[in-house]
């Protein structure tokens, strides 16, 4: 292949990559890779990997695979120019240098975007949550204290002939704490609750199509081959374009951690029979949900993992029912789940 020609084809890769030697000196690089570490050929090109790229961790992961083969992930936290978190994916070549010694493949992708949004999704869950379980305490507790307030008021009133003025003045300092306990509530469910969704006119597949793009290589790596059909001619959505990128991100994350050992993940866009509604459904092929646990799917704080938290999917329903929407799910184990989101096309109601 003419030289040149191989050079343009590797320059124009998306992802930066180096190529390293057994000392990890840097024998070949794309122009990607000038561009992300802010370098120059003369500072990268022949350099050790830690002179470019100081990381402990990065170092002795190429290490490991130039001595014993595979791949390895790593995710960077760097100061470059400005704070960027980067996934190193280290692997092994089965070609050799000219010396006859291994080589080994370090991919660099630029996530800081996509760990931002992840972060956002994660503290709107906690919020969420926050914020139903505010709402269930201030209506557990408000309607004994209703109920505590009004026979105080009862035994004040039927005092007041008795002319107690001692037993008056008691009963209305705890009349008083009752009080200062409806406030309280009152707040915390005004602290902890969401804002209210801001809609405006939006694309749902543009929105749907920048959250494949932040799936994609954790797709890729848990060797899961996504597929997407978006009907021509979509009509926008008035919708909270933030919530809705949060909701779609959780769907899909939820698709890829259900299919540990790979699988298909298939994303449908089209028009609801109404012609009123834009209709999203999220499919995998992963180990599905049992019927007593899709009853409860949806509930705060319930989850079927061993590390979740239970606010997802409780986050997600909060956000399609704030836009008149609707969320429904099918699933049979081990075949599968399918997650079908219904958004209305306009807003019947103002909103502030």
């Amino acid at each position: 292949m003419n030289e040149q020609l191989y050079k343009d084809i590797i320059d124009s890769l998306p992802y930066a990559f180096l190529v390293l030697d057994e000392e990890l000196r840097i024998i070949q690089y794309n122009q990607s890779c000038e561009i992300l570490l802010s370098r120059t050929k003369g500072e990268i090109l022949g350099s050790c990997l830690p002179e470019v790229i100081p990381h402990r961790g990065l170092r002795s992961q190429a290490r490991a695979v130039l001595q014993n083969g595979g791949t390895k992930l790593v995710e960077l936290h760097l100061d470059i120019e400005s704070p960027r978190i980067l996934r190193a994916t280290v692997t092994a070549l089965s070609v050799a240098s000219q010396s006859g010694s291994a080589l080994c493949l370090v991919t660099l992708e630029d996530i800081s975007q996509r760990a931002q949004l992840e972060e956002q999704l994660v503290q709107s869950e906690k919020l969420a949550g926050m914020g139903l379980l505010a709402t269930s305490v201030a209506h557990e507790l408000g309607n004994p204290l209703s109920i505590m307030s009004s026979t105080l008021q009862y035994i004040r009133d039927t005092l007041l002939d008795s002319g107690d003025r001692q037993l008056i003045e008691a009963i209305e300092t705890v009349m008083d704490s009752v009080g200062q306990m409806h406030e309280l509530l009152r707040s915390l469910s005004g602290f902890t609750g969401s804002q209210r969704p801001r809609f405006e006119p939006t694309d749902l597949r543009r929105v749907l199509s920048q959250m494949l793009t932040f799936i994609h290589k954790e797709a890729e790596t848990r060797e899961i081959k996504v597929l997407h059909q978006f009907d021509d001619g979509l009509p926008s959505c008035q919708v909270d374009s933030r919530e809705i990128k949060q909701l779609f991100l959780n769907l899909l994350k939820n698709a890829i951690e259900a299919m540990p050992d790979g699988g298909e993940l298939c994303v449908r866009m089209y028009l609801a029979e109404s012609k009123d509604a834009v209709c999203v459904d999220i499919s995998d092929t992963g180990h599905g949900v049992n019927d007593v646990e899709l009853r409860s799917i949806f509930r705060p704080f319930y989850s079927t993992k061993p590390d979740g938290t239970g606010l997802g999917l409780s986050f997600c329903r909060r956000v399609v029912e704030e836009h008149g929407g609707e969320i429904k799910v099918k699933s049979e184990l081990y075949k599968g789940s399918t997650f079908s989101v219904i958004l209305p096309i306009r807003q019947l109601e103002v909103h502030d």
